[in-house]
């Protein structure tokens, strides 16, 4: 029977870091500000905002564009 691997193949370790494309390049690095847990929204304005913390809230202003509104 055919699995769709190869014979001798070895699965990577996840437990090892794949190294980069280039030697010596970073590709990404996530930066996360540090965050307090105050309140919860219910679940009806969660799901209204997308978010169950008010924190994480940050409206975006509607701004006029060439064409109409954006």
């Amino acid at each position: 029977m055919y699995y769709g691997y190869q014979a001798g193949y070895t699965a990577p370790d996840p437990r090892q870091p794949h190294m980069p494309a280039q030697p010596g390049l970073m590709l990404a690095r996530a930066y996360i500000l540090p965050q307090t847990y105050t309140r919860a929204f219910s679940p009806e304005e969660a799901l209204r905002e997308g978010t169950l913390f008010p924190e994480l809230v940050r409206p975006y202003e509607k701004k006029k564009h060439q064409g109409g509104w954006a």
